[in-house]
């Protein structure tokens, strides 16, 4: 015996919620799953990059730690007579124009070695006298050293004709700073560093871990006398 069209039809409208309810269920399963997911991978994000920026820090206070000891004055004496590191021959290729303009603009440079300078924070600039003897400078390539890679704070240069006759400046970005290529600072064109020795000065601001530069060293008197800089920059003209 078939059954009535009137049963089907209160069996189809009784079974269609539950087959609906069971659809959605099926549906939010995934979805709730892929919630709680992001969910716990988010949280796993958050503990990282607390680790990470614990890290940091200590790498900060440890850097600051070996600064201070570089500064200490046995030490400082010490590595007047003792410290023949040179880096000239150990730099990346990336440094290649800065070692080329070196020789080129800074005269003969017998007897210096290529070393770190003093951190840029217990200093309020390092000086550099540059004779270029060519128009249009433009961007200046330096080779600064950080201990712990910094996220924020900026090194910045000054450019003087002479002592108290300022022409122009440049910032470049802490976060730049790279093993494999020069930091670049760019300006208007200077058109007449031909005509004059130029002074630049380098310093740092919103850094807060030792940040130094490399520059060309010399001792006088075996190391007691006084000692020479020579900038170790590139240089690019207009």
């Amino acid at each position: 015996m078939n059954p009535s069209p009137l049963l089907l039809t209160s069996e189809f409208m009784v079974a269609q919620p539950l087959a609906n309810e069971h659809e959605q269920e099926l549906a939010s399963a995934p979805q709730g799953a892929a919630l709680d997911s992001l969910e716990s991978l988010r949280d796993r994000v958050s503990e990282l990059e607390q680790e990470l920026e614990l890290v940091r820090m200590k790498g900060k206070l440890l850097s600051q730690e070996v600064d201070l000891f570089r500064q200490r004055r046995i030490v400082y004496w010490s590595d007047r007579f003792r410290n023949t590191f040179d880096a000239w021959n150990l730099m990346n290729p990336g440094f290649q124009q800065l070692k080329d303009d070196a020789a080129i603009f800074n005269g003969s440079l017998k007897g210096y070695r290529l070393q770190p300078s003093l951190s840029l924070l217990r200093v309020a600039f390092l000086t550099y006298r540059l004779d270029l003897k060519k128009p249009n400078l433009k961007s200046i390539l330096l080779a600064p050293v950080v201990d712990v890679p910094l996220t924020s704070g900026e090194i910045c240069i000054r450019i003087f004709a002479a002592p108290d006759k300022f022409i122009t400046s440049a910032i470049a970005h802490i976060v730049h700073v790279r093993d494999d290529k020069p930091l670049q600072f760019d300006f208007p064109a200077i058109a007449c560093s031909d005509k004059t020795p130029l002074l630049i000065r380098v310093h740092v601001q919103g850094v807060d871990a030792p940040v130094r530069i490399f520059e060309l060293r010399k001792y006088g008197l075996g190391g007691f006398g006084r000692q020479a800089t020579k900038p170790f920059a590139g240089f690019i003209f207009g």
